[in-house]
């Protein structure tokens, strides 16, 4: 490789050598010999580069955080701005490990067979390395053959070592993948939400891993959702284009850039357009000057907005706390939502000092999600809501309330209004079924108010300065322990767009009837006490 082709050829991380460079070098003592070390030291990286971006190319910082959260989770979102260079990394991360591990098998998605031959092929043969690239390989084991009009052949390769990769797109019929045991599969842009629940049954047996990377330009479809809905952003990065606050419960001038995901071994990463250092970003500075900061979140930085804004927008981590670290003392509140055929939902708060600390739910996550990502805004039903078959009789649900409880005082026992009326087989409102026995527990109707007065103190007590320290005289009223994840998940995700079918409506419910109740931040003296398992 001839390094002058490459010495004076402007690259956008080794900088170019200059007339001014030059003459400083060439008053030092054996300047010229220096300057010539310093010109072929340059060709030769770039020249490495171009010829070798496997073993030689450059990798940009986000690329190994990328690869990091691969590598601890099962599935990983990778979504960019516009020529972020998503592709490019998942491209050569599969071509990673085909080489690192013998018999590993990949699939690529694309959208259909052109894009793939147009997108997505072009860069997995670029990081070959090159002792596979510019000609026809084919023995009893390996087969990789590539050509610019038809990509390769069968749309498939396979290494030396048996590892293979099959090219498909979202076209072909989904009972193609039937059958496949893969160790990765990577799905470039829009991937249908019925083939990746196909795909997630084909990476099992393998224990295998799935990548997706796209530009959300649609929003927030049903797959994003399935990904950030929920889930923690545990590190944000500098948004320059956005100076101002862009997330209710994000820091001024920042956007996410590494989320951990509600479902385990998730997890998402975003990579903006100002990390890729080989895109034109004055050009598309250009393009979006003056756009909606929606648009800007999207091109810029790979963030799409849900149409429909959830309705405790503040509520964030600085809300969610150990469970270790709930204050003890104070006066409990216990809460329940009944349901007919799905299990009943409850609650437990703790009133400390004036502020309110939710402990306990059920079903908790043992049990399952609430709630999951679904085509309706407020999501779907989760398994939880009919574990160990749901629809319980009363006289179970008193034994697991009080099993829970173990004799812990409880101040007060609050139950939707319109459910505890409803009336038995025998007659007998809910209410009174609980009195029944020597276990009898008494509640009292919660709040009839509306749900948007419920979901406005909500708001206020979740409110505080987060430009300013969070110090006693700036702090939320209310906090969540991190082991009621099915009311974090339902705080961070309920829109109120479903109405009375939201799915995630239950642990909403139980919430606002805690903080609407009268008695809440009152001290035990000015309440009466009352009978059957509270006072």
């Amino acid at each position: 490789m001839s390094w002058e082709k490459y010495a004076y050829e402007p690259h956008p991380v080794y900088r170019t050598i200059t007339q001014e460079d030059a003459k400083l070098i060439l008053k030092e003592k054996d300047g010229e010999k220096k300057l010539r070390e310093a010109l072929q030291a340059r060709g030769t990286k770039i020249g490495l580069e171009r010829n070798d971006p496997y073993n030689h190319g450059y990798e940009p910082f986000h690329w190994k955080d990328a690869e990091e959260l691969v590598e601890k989770n099962d599935a990983i979102l990778i979504s960019g701005g516009n020529r972020s260079g998503k592709t490019e990394f998942c491209a050569k991360f599969c071509i990673k490990k085909l080489l690192e591990k013998p018999d590993t098998r990949i699939v690529a998605f694309h959208t259909t067979h052109q894009s793939s031959l147009q997108t997505q092929q072009p860069v997995l043969y670029k990081y070959l390395p090159s002792e596979l690239k510019g000609r026809k390989i084919r023995s009893t084991i390996a087969n990789v053959s590539y050509t610019q009009k038809n990509g390769f052949t069968e749309s498939t390769f396979i290494m030396p070592n048996r590892s293979q990769l099959w090219c498909m797109h979202y076209s072909q019929d989904p009972r193609t993948v039937e059958g496949l045991e893969l160790d990765y599969c990577w799905a470039d842009e829009l991937i249908p939400k019925a083939l990746l629940d196909t795909i997630r049954f084909r990476l099992v047996t393998r224990s295998g891993k799935l990548l997706l990377s796209f530009t959300p330009i649609e929003g927030m479809t049903p797959v994003v959702k399935d990904f950030v809905s929920g889930g923690e952003v545990t590190e944000w990065a500098d948004s320059e284009l956005l100076p101002g606050v862009n997330m209710a419960a994000g820091p001024k001038g920042k956007m996410p850039y590494i989320m951990r995901g509600h479902k385990e071994k998730t997890a998402a990463i975003w990579f903006f357009t100002l990390f890729n250092p080989y895109n034109p970003y004055k050009e598309l500075v250009k393009r979006i000057s003056g756009a909606h900061s929606s648009d800007i979140k999207i091109r810029a930085y790979g963030w799409a907005d849900s149409s429909v804004g959830n309705a405790f927008p503040r509520f964030g981590d600085d809300h969610i706390i150990n469970h270790a670290d709930i204050p003890t003392g104070g006066q409990n509140f216990m809460v329940t939502d009944p349901a007919g055929s799905r299990n009943w939902f409850f609650l437990w708060a703790r009133a400390v000092d004036g502020r309110v600390y939710f402990y306990r739910e059920w079903p908790d996550y043992s049990m399952g999600e609430w709630s999951l990502p679904g085509a309706k805004l407020d999501g779907q039903p989760g398994p939880a809501q009919r574990a160990g078959g749901g629809a319980n009789s009363i006289a179970e649900y008193k034994r697991i309330i009080l099993d829970l409880e173990q004799g812990e005082p409880i101040f007060q026992r609050l139950i939707d209004p319109r459910a505890g009326r409803a009336k038995s087989m025998d007659g007998r409102e809910i209410m009174d079924e609980l009195k029944l026995g020597e276990d009898g527990l008494w509640f009292d109707q919660a709040s009839g108010a509306k749900i948007e007065e419920g979901v406005t103190l909500i708001n206020d007590m979740l409110y505080f300065d987060q430009h300013k320290p969070m110090l006693d005289d700036n702090k939320p009223r209310m906090f969540v322990s991190d082991a009621c994840k099915n009311l974090i998940y339902s705080l961070r995700e309920w829109t109120g767009a479903d109405k009375e079918h939201g799915a995630s409506k239950d642990p909403i419910d139980c919430c606002r009837y805690v903080i609407q109740e009268e008695n809440l931040l009152v001290s035990t003296d000015m309440v009466g006490s009352k009978g059957g398992g509270a006072y």
